[in-house]
């Protein structure tokens, strides 16, 4: 076993990388993501910062990349007789309401690849009509034929009675065809979530496995560990058994080492804003990681244990450009790693870093100088684009910067404000590439005062990925009233305590209990963490989020969720003191319509308060400071940014 602990992050524009080395202290590299395979960026960065033998952890868009771009192998899904358009109907939500013709749900299932079997099973776990077996082995020939590669089973309340879905995946796996199961997936009701679902784990496992088994046959002397999309880690084989639990890998190592940093600088409250090249993650922390179970790519719904990360795709690589109507959009798309923004010099499109550039609120070369930006060929693009919108250059691209944090900020409204919080009362951590070059903007328009940034915030998620914990989890549907439920709960919890103990490494076990709860009738649920006063603290807590609470109305346990958790060992991430340089007065703008001046810039973050507007610049990151706001280096090398406005209520 090795001390040399690696953290890999693979983000759409750049993998970053974090080593804690015991013989050479902390080594740390950003380099541009490789494409098509990323493995390749990802151990030339090894060789580069010398590192063979390791403890890797590795945040992963493999699983995402696959159901995004649509490359999955040929699925079908298998269902209950009757049941077949499943993937089709949906919940019967109309995706536009304001459409015409409305699009089509998506799905990686077409119609002609989804298939039924004769059985029946009732809503308490009864069998209604026994597994046609012979017919099962004529569906087997029936799905080769047709040139399926993995297969989905879903049978309506396989959660209660899994009998008939294993049946069939034994006689399906006997004829050599890949085969996931609902109940092993997703042992929830909702017929729709858990066949999305299973369907996106037949979709992403295989590309997942051959991607993780590449991975692993070039890196001889590395053990390595896969982030999921709970912030935790799992080995390989695991993360395959279990890819749709992988979908969010990489936002999920930011947050965990975001609520790290926050939990080491005394703060329970804190809001962040991770900022890469291609989206923006938002999560709110009250006291605790946020965690929820249900979850969307691209439309597709799925289930699984994940932290509550919202994302909207607003990053700097995001690509500007102008719609039908003659207005300025910025977003979806965007420009990735290749061929990037138009300052990469490859061609690319005008995108939010081309006018943070123009405006001089990034320097003119990025992650420590080995990827230089052409001032010019922004200026160019952003010609071309505020001419076809009747706007000055510079207008247009404090247009896009401006758009961009809208979107942003709408984000951090939905995790907070919408949800019964109060924003005024978190501290923003800003992170990624891009998260503090728009922290203060996003601040103001939330009213919050404080913002803390990183001490390496573009590569948070890759050292998030190397302190994050061992998970496994049990889950459990219900579907019966709390007091008639309760008893059986505790009985499961003991044997599901057994079997999570005997999959956990060794060392001291954590244990974490959600109970997923709504009242008898409603189609929605909440999750809280099990214990006294369960039913009281649902009332509580749905008359928060939703405006109203029903007290004499029947409570029912739809769900329980058992978590194992345990820490690794967790490397000495030192930071060493930086001397810090200053560089002469630079040209810049900001405010819209922008406005010019000169404004300081450091290298570091600065021990003295420093007050906007003022660009500080790092390897991995740039700090813009907004008017109105100082800043200044605190404990463990982070930077804090305050408003002035809270300096003048101190002061009063």
């Amino acid at each position: 076993m090795t001390d040399v602990s690696v953290g890999v992050d693979v983000g759409g524009t750049f993998t970053d990388f974090v080593v804690v080395d015991p013989q050479r202290g902390r080594l740390q590299l950003k380099r541009p993501t490789s494409r098509p395979d990323p493995s390749v960026g990802i151990l030339a960065g090894l060789e580069e910062l010398g590192v063979s033998a390791c403890v890797l952890s590795h945040g992963t868009t493999a699983a995402t990349n696959v159901a995004l771009e649509r490359r999955g192998p040929r699925t079908a899904l298998v269902t209950t007789r009757g049941f077949g358009d499943l993937l089709t109907l949906g919940r019967g939500q109309r995706l536009d309401l304001y459409a015409l013709l409305p699009p089509s749900r998506p799905t990686l299932v077409p119609p002609e690849l989804c298939f039924e079997v004769d059985e029946r099973v009732d809503s308490r776990g009864q069998v209604l009509l026994p597994l046609d077996l012979q017919k099962c082995e004529q569906l087997a020939s029936q799905l080769q034929l047709a040139g399926v590669e993995a297969v989905a089973v879903c049978l309506l309340f396989a959660y209660l009675n899994p009998d008939h879905e294993r049946q069939l995946g034994e006689i399906l796996s006997r004829h050599g065809l890949p085969v996931s199961l609902s109940h092993q997936i997703d042992p929830q009701p909702k017929e729709y979530e858990r066949a999305s679902t299973v369907v996106l784990q037949a979709y992403v496992a295989p590309s997942l496995d051959r991607y993780l088994h590449h991975l692993m046959n070039r890196l001889h002397q590395a053990d390595l560990w896969v982030v999921r999309s709970s912030g935790s880690v799992c080995r390989p084989s695991e993360a395959v058994e279990q890819a749709v639990g992988c979908l969010l890998s990489g936002p999920a190592a930011g947050l965990q080492g975001a609520w790290q940093l926050a939990q080491d600088q005394g703060l329970s409250r804190i809001m962040t804003v991770d900022v890469g090249g291609t989206s923006t993650d938002v999560a709110l922390c009250d006291g605790s990681l946020p965690y929820l179970e249900e979850s969307s790519i691209a439309g597709l719904p799925f289930r699984c244990p994940q932290t509550d990360i919202q994302t909207v795709g607003a990053g700097g690589g995001s690509i500007a450009g102008i719609d039908p109507s003659g207005l300025l959009v910025v977003g979806p798309r965007s420009a990735g790693s290749q061929p990037g923004p138009a300052c990469y010099g490859q061609g690319g499109p005008a995108t939010v870093t081309d006018a943070l550039l123009v405006l001089g609120r990034l320097p003119e070369q990025l992650a420590g100088g080995r990827l230089k930006l052409d001032r010019q060929a922004s200026l160019q693009v952003l010609q071309e684009l505020s001419t076809g919108l009747d706007l000055p250059v510079l207008e247009t691209a404090a247009a896009i910067v401006a758009l961009a944090e809208h979107n942003m900020a709408q984000a951090l409204r939905l995790i907070s404000l919408e949800r019964g919080y109060d924003a005024r009362l978190f501290v923003l951590m800003a992170f990624g590439g891009g998260g503090a070059s728009h922290a203060t903007a996003l601040a103001d328009q939330l009213g919050m005062t404080r913002v803390l940034v990183p001490a390496h915030p573009g590569l948070l998620c890759a050292q998030g990925a190397m302190l994050a914990p061992w998970q496994a989890v049990e889950q459990q549907a219900w579907m019966a009233p709390l007091e008639e439920a309760e008893p059986k709960l505790q009985a499961w919890t003991s044997r599901a305590r057994v079997g999570l103990k005997k999959r956990a490494p060794s060392g001291k076990v954590n244990w974490d209990q959600l109970c997923e709860i709504r009242y008898q009738g409603q189609g929605s649920s909440l999750w809280l963490k099990a214990g006294p006063r369960l039913k009281e603290r649902f009332h509580k807590l749905h008359l928060r989020r939703y405006g109203y609470h029903r007290p004499q109305q029947t409570v029912e346990l739809v769900s329980s969720l058992l978590r194992a958790s345990l820490q690794r060992p967790r490397p000495a991430i030192d930071e060493p003191e930086r001397t810090l340089v200053h560089h002469q007065e630079v040209e810049a703008y900001w405010g819209l319509p922008p406005r010019p001046g000169r404004i300081q810039v450091y290298q570091g973050y600065p021990n003295d308060w420093v007050t906007g507007p003022a660009r500080l610049e790092t390897m991995d990151g740039t700090v813009w400071i907004g008017t109105g706001w100082r800043a200044r280096r605190v404990a463990n090398g982070c930077l804090i940014m305050e408003s002035l406005a809270l300096e003048e209520e101190h002061e009063e």
